[in-house]
């Protein structure tokens, strides 16, 4: 059935006609079994409703359909027992290759993934020390020139709600770039203008929210917000027209990814350009490269760039 081996043409019209007179379907598990492969690639993301994640499935998903390969997706809702859990389900399931987006990587977790012995790509991270293979932005130089920019705009007092700070990229890497442009500006962070967010939009309403309020006086309060997110962005908007303060007219705001919303928020979001389809498509094909036995590079940078919006202002 599979043109393995030479067969009669007599022989073959009869295996066929049976074939469709009964309906056969190939067993898939038997099927692994001979051939040492499920054709199934493991995909863990921390949340399917954040726009981020669900466009990177896209681009892995536009890569391993073309060799045939399906996905197994879990959602790990950024807790790490059901990380582990899932890791555990990965290797139960024998899938080929693994791709791990955000998660945490705790003692727990590298164990697993040493256990699995298959093919992986983690995105987000670098998991120095490791050797893993990663696809990731350079996070602090990105924050570090989204900042950079503000300042050139003129503003000075610049606060940074950041992502949470277990996780690497969103949090460390870019609290990381934000502190490195206003260190190396001569600019001080004032005391509560750094504060953390967990990805949500509320998170962010309620960091800026604080600072807002533990900063009364005007000529103590930012001229701008970088956000390490435009999700939190949105937050960060919300919490700036609840309050009657105006964008970009009071404060200026900063996003970081360029999702779709950031058009759409009015005033219309200036952010950093960080493609997760491209992320998706870089991971899966780092991925086939290694299940091919093909040369690759351990490390892979997506490009970033900055979209100039309407949600800043200079200010002179």
């Amino acid at each position: 059935m599979n043109n393995s081996k030479p067969v009669r043409p007599e022989l073959r019209e009869k295996v066929m006609k049976a074939v469709e007179e009964t309906s056969f379907q190939p067993n898939a598990i038997a099927r692994s079994l001979v051939n040492k492969e499920t054709r199934i690639i493991g995909v863990m993301i921390p949340d399917i409703s954040n726009s981020f994640y669900s466009n990177l499935i896209y681009g892995i998903d536009s890569v391993i359909s073309e060799y045939d390969y399906s996905m197994f997706l879990a959602i790990s809702d950024e807790a790490v027992e059901k990380e582990l859990k899932y890791l555990r389900l990965f290797k139960e399931k024998q899938i080929d290759g693994v791709i791990l987006a955000s998660i945490h990587f705790l003692e727990g977790h590298i164990q697993h993934l040493h256990e699995m012995e298959v093919p992986m790509v983690v995105t987000g991270h670098d998991l120095h020390g490791y050797q893993v293979p990663t696809v990731n932005v350079n996070n602090v130089q990105a924050a570090y020139d989204a900042t950079a920019y503000l300042i050139s705009q003129g503003h000075r007092r610049i606060a940074c709600v950041s992502g949470p700070l277990w996780d690497p990229p969103c949090g460390l890497d870019r609290m990381g770039g934000y502190r490195k442009a206003m260190r190396t500006h001569g600019l001080n962070v004032p005391d509560g203008f750094a504060v953390e967010g967990d990805f949500t939009p509320k998170s962010a309403y309620e960091a800026v929210k604080k600072i807002f309020e533990e900063n009364e006086h005007e000529n103590e309060l930012p001229t701008a917000i970088f956000v390490a997110t435009d999700l939190m962005a949105v937050g960060v908007l919300n919490y700036l027209h609840d309050a009657g303060i105006r964008v970009p007219d009071d404060v200026s705001v900063m996003g970081f990814d360029n999702l779709e919303m950031a058009s759409l928020a009015r005033p219309m979001l200036t952010t950093i350009h960080n493609d997760p389809y491209m992320y998706g498509r870089a991971a899966g094909e780092k991925l086939l490269k290694q299940l091919r036995n093909e040369p690759f590079e351990r490390l892979s940078t997506v490009p970033h760039d900055l979209v100039i919006r309407q949600s800043v202002r200079a200010i002179r």
